[in-house]
């Protein structure tokens, strides 16, 4: 089995399609608290099934990558998008209508950018689907070659780039936000209240209004208060606003909020 080779998108009933690497081999950059909170700790994510996909897939990322550069993964990465654009995709562009459904792709629900080549075959990727929207969280900023890269990505009109931060890296990401101003957007992986003033005082001073995204921690269906602050939007998948869905050809959470969306 570990021989095997594929790429596979995720069925992901809030996202919709998604794509997930390791959490052990990709996220590069962890923090401490988003080690303990990360939802990739759910018991849906521990499946043998879904560990499998995300284990083939940094296999084939990595295969891809060592015989042919970003440009033969961009290949694949665009023949795997192409899979799931909406049904009513080539009768909507013909007749200028919408969609029932937008043609979206989240990279890595699970996982997060791990090296510049990998960053720049999605680059690619985006070039060669400006009808797909695409989006992302990362805590790779850090790293500046990295970085440098994602901000390309981040700059395409039908890419989103959101910078995770909590506690822990917090002010590295605002000095992330403001080495680009106007791409780059802030993710708060948010806890108990009590614990995120400091946090929050910096960020409702520093950072745009609306340029904020918040997640609430949240387990088996409760969630910590939220945040209540004008320059903060609150995930309303994370509040239960929005169900999940596990039927692809219906708008999923993220897709009817699309406020993280480009």
């Amino acid at each position: 089995m570990n021989e095997e080779y594929g790429l596979a998108l995720t069925n992901n009933s809030k996202a919709s399609w998604a794509f997930s690497m390791p959490r052990s081999k990709t996220c590069i950059m962890a923090t401490g608290i988003c080690s303990k909170l990360c939802y990739g700790n759910g018991i849906r994510y521990q499946a043998k099934s879904q560990k499998d996909k995300r284990e083939r897939n940094y296999r084939t990322v990595e295969l891809l990558l060592e015989r042919g550069g970003p440009e033969l993964l961009a290949e694949n990465l665009v023949a795997l998008v192409d899979q799931v654009r909406p049904v009513d995709w080539l009768t909507a562009k013909i007749t200028g209508r919408q969609t029932k459904t937008p043609w979206t792709v989240r990279v890595h629900d699970v996982g997060d950018w791990h090296k510049v080549s990998y960053v720049q075959a999605w680059l690619l990727a985006a070039q060669e689907r400006p009808l797909c929207k695409f989006w992302f969280y990362t805590r790779s900023f850090i790293d500046k070659d990295l970085f440098a890269e994602m901000t390309k990505l981040a700059s395409l009109a039908n890419c989103q780039g959101w910078l995770s931060i909590d506690r822990e890296n917090y002010d590295a990401g605002l000095l992330a936000y403001a080495q680009e101003p106007g791409i780059w957007k802030l993710a708060l992986l948010q806890e108990e209240e009590t614990c995120m003033s400091e946090v929050v005082d910096e960020l409702a001073t520093k950072v745009a209004t609306k340029e904020i995204v918040s997640f609430p921690c949240h387990r088996g269906g409760h969630h910590v208060k939220p945040i209540v602050d004008a320059g903060f939007f609150t995930c309303p998948a994370a509040m239960g606003v929005y169900k999940l869905e596990p039927n692809a050809g219906k708008l999923r959470p993220c897709q009817s909020c699309t406020f993280c969306l480009p």
